[in-house]
């Protein structure tokens, strides 16, 4: 049972175990949400809007560009709820004021405006007094709310323990999730959606599957958790879960493997369950993907659904991006020569020599499987090819980088560290982009490459092998890059070396480049699935849309 016992079930509670099961989805939803496999190439059809209105949408989460971000999750905080605002639906977002957006508005020389006066929330017995901010998102008109507590956000990086160097992370996000639905209330504004992102407000979604019995303004809430990454779940020692507030019956729906389990919990808990990706919706209910979850999961397998992040196409457009050196498009391809040779001149390579030129543009750690390339780079460089990266992160990798330019000057060029425009203009000036990553929930620098005309080599894995359609010899209408399965240089370096024979064959590779192009990646092809979602949600807790 997913509540307390003895109480009349509320309207919309999840059904108990051995009740009849619920009618079968129809055929369009039955693959998306019926925990299968996905098969590749499936897109849902948006949601007719003429059939359903407004939808009030309020989105939780830990992390929103541009106030602050330590990776994806950032990204899609600040861009779902565009693209839902673009599409008619009254959304807002809500974050933790954190140090990292207090900095962002003094660098403007401006500041929030207060939304709320001031009030108390409880946790615990501990009360906190905090207060509401508000911020237009740029670009938008979607309202921004922070939830202010300096002592609990205002630290040096977004998840930083606290002044003991303990991580007090249940109990900041408690505060968060309990002080935003307070908020809610005081400004009259119920969402028909919940929409939490990832652990951090896995709270939401537990409040309204366990505690509308409790509170009726749950009653017409609707709850969506997306996993950004499974491998994050918000792990807290047992004795923290009265810190909750939640019923003690439900103990065990939260627990896993003896800790407090947030993520499990907000799995458990919510009407729909999204991943980044629709391969990575199945892989983590394998053992090898769902990071001690996939039982949890695969038992919410009906509630399960994956997809695929968009990417903003006014900040990565080769036709209009100011860091080119010239621009392009499917249309005319001209500029993009153009861009390879400005890359080889900063890169220090040869720009009459017609070899391969491979890009990389990433965050040195072990999931990206960096090391890959570099084992693979000597046996690539005799053959021919060139690599043009830019990353920074795991200290011994950046080491890696340097050696190998220093062995092979004018063919491996080591950018280390991090610039958005030098970013730009390695993605536009190589000739393919790798990407071969041991795991990867979406990813979004595969599709910045497909834009930019420049065909990935991936490996088979998340939301790689759900973005780029691998050219197997046969597939020239639909293909727009590589892939490989094994995580072996072997596989990378055998890849890469049937990407360049292509190369060599131009008109075959300008159709592959051609069609990446023309993809549909935006945010607004997006948001229609996630209507999809939010309708589901809402129809599963027996609500209208």
């Amino acid at each position: 049972m997913r509540r307390p016992p003895g109480d009349r079930p509320p309207r919309g509670a999840p059904r108990p175990r051995g009740s009849p099961p619920p009618p079968p989805l129809p055929r369009r939803l039955r693959r998306r949400f019926g925990g299968h496999r996905p098969r590749r190439g499936v897109r849902l059809r948006p949601l007719d809007r003429a059939h359903g209105g407004t939808v009030r949408i309020s989105h939780l989460s830990a992390e929103c560009v541009p106030y602050a971000k330590t990776g994806g999750l950032g990204d899609v905080a600040g861009a779902l709820p565009k693209a839902l605002a673009e599409r008619g639906h009254d959304v807002d977002v809500w974050i933790p004021f954190h140090l990292e957006a207090a900095r962002w508005f003094r660098r403007r020389f401006e500041w929030p405006a207060q939304a709320l006066d001031p009030f108390d929330v409880s946790v615990l017995g501990t009360t906190y007094r905090v207060g509401i901010l508000t911020h237009t998102l740029p670009g938008s008109s979607v309202p921004v709310y922070f939830v202010a507590h300096d002592p609990l956000f205002h630290r040096p990086a977004i998840y930083s323990p606290n002044d003991w160097g303990a991580d007090d992370g249940l109990w900041r996000f408690s505060l968060f999730v309990r002080a935003a639905v307070e908020a809610l209330k005081r400004m009259g504004r119920k969402p028909q959606v919940l929409h939490a992102h990832d652990w951090h407000p896995a709270l939401a979604p537990m409040l309204g599957a366990w505690m509308n019995w409790r509170d009726r303004w749950f009653d017409d809430v609707a709850s969506v958790l997306t996993i950004h990454n499974a491998r994050y779940q918000g792990l807290y020692d047992p004795a923290l879960f009265p810190a909750l507030g939640l019923p003690p019956e439900v103990f065990s729906l939260v627990e896993l493997g003896g800790a407090v389990n947030l993520l499990k919990g907000a799995i458990e808990a919510a009407d729909v369950i999204t991943a980044v990706s629709p391969r990575y919706a199945w892989e983590i209910t394998t053992p090898e993907g769902g990071a001690s979850l996939d039982a949890v999961l695969r038992g919410r397998s009906d509630r399960l659904t994956g997809i695929l992040n968009g990417v903003d196409l006014s900040a990565w457009d080769p036709e209009h991006d100011p860091h080119l050196r010239a621009r392009y498009s499917a249309r005319d391809l001209r500029g993009k020569a153009e861009c390879r040779q400005d890359l080889c001149l900063l890169s220090g390579f040869e720009p009459a020599d017609p070899a391969l030129i491979v890009g990389a543009v990433s965050r040195l750690t072990d999931q990206k499987g960096i090391d890959l390339l570099f084992e693979a780079a000597p046996e690539l460089i005799r053959r021919g090819v060139r690599i043009a990266m830019l990353g920074s992160g795991d200290a011994a990798l950046e080491g890696s980088m340097r050696v190998l330019e220093a062995h092979a000057p004018g063919r491996f060029k080591a950018f280390v560290g991090y610039d958005e425009a030098l970013s730009h203009r390695v993605i536009a000036g190589a000739d393919a982009f790798v990407m071969p990553s041991r795991f990867e929930p979406c990813g979004l620098t595969q599709m910045y490459a497909l834009a930019y005309g420049t065909p990935p080599i991936v490996r088979r894995t998340g939301g790689l092998a759900d973005s780029v359609v691998a050219y197997d010899g046969h597939n020239l209408e639909t293909a727009t890059g590589f892939a490989f399965d094994a995580a072996t240089s072997h596989e990378l370096a055998a890849e890469t070396l049937r990407a360049m024979h292509v190369f060599f064959h131009k008109d075959d590779w300008r159709r592959i480049v051609r069609n990446g192009m023309l993809v549909d990646n935006s945010w607004d092809h997006a948001a229609g699935l996630y209507e999809e979602a939010y309708k589901r949600a809402r129809t599963l807790r027996g609500l209208g849309w």
